[in-house]
């Protein structure tokens, strides 16, 4: 911060001017025709195109289903656009139980909800409970040709709602790591300082007064902010408003670049061939449908070519990632041809072409799902055994480092999660065991896959409620993977055990289960 000189005092108004002062102070009180006059001698402010947002965050807690962890706060801005909506990330309001917005040139305050969401690409759209909030807001529009060393403007206010603008200079345009775990998509990298602030979670990237794109994380230490571009907002608003939407459009395949030759000798196909080798495809998705197969070498997509480190060459931003062409040049429902090498496994192989229909997210397709659907994680009881489905979250409850420190076989599970067999919708665990009179001994049995109860293979959490319904003899069995060997519940004493720990741990009933 500049210091600015100081005045010496004030200078005496004379008498005659005091009733024209007046006058000038009610009309910009005032404002022409019941709006708020433009900021500063501009016509266009910044300020007048951004909200405040306030939300209360509380996600469900999952290894305590019953209950939701601690309620924070997060505050950022909201950009206005057309329609009388605000443009933030999805980090900023996702799991929110109240989303409050407040107008930096008069202090007005709304609530608002969330009108659209996708958390893989980071973005949401919010939309005020009473739309006079926005009256006196100008909508911004995006810019979508930014380039390798444009200069953009990084948006933040002062608390009492001047704009502050932060130079920053675009260094890098890629599809890049999102947030969201396995999520990539194109990203601006940026070179700028952006001070800290209050309310700055969330705040805009423009250029000459439109969206050039959000900022979503800074780093201080290398003075480098990413920034979601406004190609990909694009798609984001356009798909988003579609009946359904599930998320961005995706071929649902893993791929992993082909460096060497060792791996083109052992497919049998030419050592100058370019292209990707597919290290998996998803169940029931676009590419499993089109005949893609794991072990493909993938070398021509929407008819570009494919170099050995997955890129094509963009019209707009020259080479990057060929995942772009789906999630940002296409939609839901459209058709992509793909060209492969297919190997025999004796040091030859064919050619072929295919044609996907491009779908988006498919939860279903997730053993162990990536992140949680809902605001309420399902679980279910016998007697004092909690049975849940594995998710990423829940490994997540060990810390940054979980993949060392969750429980191996349930990492194993997550990591492999293509592997499971046909049919198998998630991995249901015995996540714990509440200690009572009658499971002594079962401690140890926790965070264990069940196989299957009174003879019925579990598939999704809803098996297990089903299989109770049919106990052996007046018991219940229940199988578990390794070498523990089965439990047996006695079905006599099970509503009894259950009421016991519920009371005891102050568990409520139909609350995110049964």
């Amino acid at each position: 911060n500049i210091p600015l000189p100081m005045s010496p005092g004030p200078s005496p108004c004379p008498a005659f001017l005091i009733p024209a002062l007046l006058l000038c102070a009610a009309i910009q009180l005032s404002g022409c025709g019941g709006k708020k006059p433009p900021l500063g001698n501009s016509p266009f402010s910044p300020a007048d195109s951004v909200i405040r947002v306030t939300s209360t965050i509380q996600y469900p807690d999952p290894q305590r289903p019953w209950i939701k962890k601690t309620p924070f706060t997060r505050a950022g801005l909201g950009t206005v656009i057309e329609g009388d909506r605000l443009l933030v990330t999805a980090d900023l309001v996702a799991h929110a139980t109240c989303i409050e917005l407040e107008t930096p040139w008069d202090g007005r305050k709304e609530s608002a909800s969330v009108s659209a969401i996708d958390e893989e690409c980071n973005l949401a759209v919010i939309r005020p409970v009473n739309d006079a909030i926005l009256r006196n807001a100008r909508p911004l529009s995006l810019d979508q040709s930014i380039r390798t060393g444009t200069r953009l403007e990084i948006l933040q206010l002062e608390p009492n709602g001047s704009p502050a603008l932060t130079p920053a200079t675009v260094t890098t345009v890629a599809v890049m790591p999102y947030p969201a775990d396995g999520a990539s998509y194109l990203l601006y990298r940026t070179a700028t300082s952006i001070p800290q602030r209050e309310g700055s979670f969330v705040v805009p990237a423009l250029r000459d007064g439109k969206i050039a794109g959000l900022v979503m994380r800074y780093d201080p230490k290398s003075q480098s902010a990413d920034i979601i571009p406004a190609p990909l907002i694009a798609r984001f608003l356009k798909e988003s408003a579609k009946p359904g939407f599930s998320g961005l459009a995706r071929a649902g395949l893993s791929w992993e670049p082909v460096r060497g030759t060792t791996l083109r000798e052992w497919l049998g196909v030419e050592k100058d061939r370019s292209g990707v080798y597919v290290t998996s495809v998803d169940p029931n998705g676009p590419a499993e449908k089109g005949g893609v197969r794991t072990g493909d070498l993938l070398f021509k997509a929407a008819g570009k070519e494919i170099d050995r480190e997955g890129n094509i060459i963009d019209p707009d931003h020259g080479k990057i990632s060929f995942s772009n062409l789906a999630s940002l040049g296409s939609s839901t429902g459209d058709p992509m041809v793909l060209s492969y090498f297919r190997s025999s496994g004796a040091g030859t192989g064919s050619f072929g072409t295919t044609t996907l229909t491009l779908a988006g997210r498919n939860p279903l397709a997730e053993s162990s799902p990536s992140r949680l659907e809902g605001e309420s994680v399902p679980y279910t009881f016998l007697g004092a055994l909690l049975f849940q489905e594995l998710s990423r979250p829940y490994l997540r409850e060990w810390g940054s480092d979980w993949r060392r420190e969750a429980p191996r076989n349930l990492v194993y599970l997550d990591a492999f999660q293509e592997e499971a067999p046909r049919g198998h919708e998630r991995y249901v665990i015995l996540s714990a065991v509440l200690p009572t009179e009658r499971n002594v001994g079962f401690q140890d049995l926790s965070n264990r896959l069940v196989l299957a109860i009174n003879g019925k293979a579990i598939h999704r959490l809803a098996d297990v409620t089903e299989a109770a319904k049919s106990p052996e003899n007046g018991f219940h069995r229940i199988d578990l993977e390794g070498s523990a060997g089965p439990i047996f519940l006695d079905d006599s004493t099970l509503v009894t055990e259950e009421e016991e720990v519920r009371k005891r741990y102050g568990i409520p009933r139909k609350m995110g289960g049964n």
